[in-house]
C-alpha cells in the first residue's frame, strides 16, 4: 500500500514513534527514524530493515532550530525523497503553573511546536518539488483539549500544534498534501508510565481527569495504527482533522 514511499518519523526511538515506523515499513515504506536517543533510533531503523525496507537513523535534538532542515536533508540524501512526515517527538514538564520558568516554556515549545512547524516547512518544500503530494501527521494530545493542573506548558504546546495542523492543512491542500493530527490520551509509553505500572494506569482511566469511556489505556500500537492509516490512500479525503485516540477521554 505504501510501496515506494519514504517516511520520516520523529521520536522514533520507542513508544508510538517506533511502533509507527515499523508499521509503515510493513506496508512497504522506507523510513528515516529520528530521535535525540541515537541508539534508540538505530534500533528502530534496524527493525525497519528487518522488515525488508530501507532505513536510516538520525540522532538529532529537535529543540535546535537548525535540526529540522538537517534531518529532512539527511532523509532525502539517504532515501531519495520524502512522502510522509510524522511529528511524534515530544517533551513535557509537570511544574505547577506558578512555578513554570521561561526556560521550561521555551524548551517544551521548541520541541513540541516549533520543531514540527520547521519540519513541516522543510518537508513540504520537498513534497511540492516532487509534485505528487504527501502526508503529514502531527501527534498532539488529549491534554490540549481539557484542563490540566499539572502540565500547563505541555497542554499549551499541544493545543498550539492542533491549531498549526488546521492552518497548514489549508496552506498545503492545493499541493495535494494532507495534514492531520492524532491526539492520544493515557498511553503505555515512557511518558505515560510516569503514573506507575499497569494497575496504576488502569485506575487512572477508570476515575479522575484521565478517565475515558472505554475504561482502558492505550498502547503505542493503538495510536500507531491510526497514524499509519492517515498515511494511506484510504484517508485521502481527510485533512485538517484531529483524530482522538483517547478511548473517549475527549468527546
Amino acid at each position: 500500500m505504501l510501496a515506494g514511499k519514504v517516511a520520516l518519523v520523529t521520536g522514533a526511538a520507542g513508544g508510538i514513534g517506533a511502533a509507527t515506523a515499523t508499521r509503515l515499513a510493513e506496508l512497504g515504506a522506507d523510513v528515516a527514524a529520528v530521535d535525540v536517543d541515537g541508539a534508540g533510533a538505530k534500533s528502530t531503523a534496524d527493525a525497519v530493515a528487518a522488515r525488508g525496507r530501507r532505513s536510516v537513523s538520525v540522532e538529532a535534538d529537535l529543540a535546535a532550530p537548525e535540526a529540522a532542515e538537517a534531518v529532512v536533508e539527511r532523509c532525502v540524501a539517504e532515501l531519495g525523497r520524502i512522502d510522509i512526515l510524522v511529528n511524534n517527538a515530544g517533551t513535557g514538564t509537570r511544574e505547577p503553573f506558578p512555578d513554570v520558568t521561561p526556560e521550561s516554556w521555551d524548551r517544551v515549545h521548541a520541541v513540541n511546536l516549533r520543531a514540527p512547524f520547521l519540519l513541516i516547512q522543510a518537508a513540504a518544500r520537498r513534497m511540492i518539488e516532487q509534485g505528487d503530494g504527501g502526508k503529514i501527521v502531527n501527534v498532539t494530545s488529549a491534554a490540549g483539549f481539557r484542563a490540566t493542573m499539572t502540565h500547563p506548558v505541555y497542554s499549551a504546546s499541544k493545543a498550539g500544534l492542533d491549531g498549526l495542523t488546521r492552518s497548514v492543512a489549508a496552506a498545503l491542500g492545493p499541493h495535494d498534501i494532507n495534514v492531520n493530527a492524532v491526539a492520544p490520551g493515557l498511553t503505555a509509553t515512557k511518558m505515560g508510565r510516569r503514573l506507575g505500572d499497569d494497575a496504576a494506569m488502569q485506575a487512572a482511566v477508570e476515575d479522575g481527569p484521565l478517565a475515558n469511556l472505554l475504561r482502558r489505556f492505550s498502547t503505542a500500537e493503538d495510536v500507531a495504527g491510526v497514524i499509519v492509516w492517515l498515511c494511506t490512500p484510504d484517508a485521502a479525503q481527510l485533512t485538517g482533522q484531529t483524530i482522538h485516540t483517547s478511548a473517549g477521554n475527549v468527546v
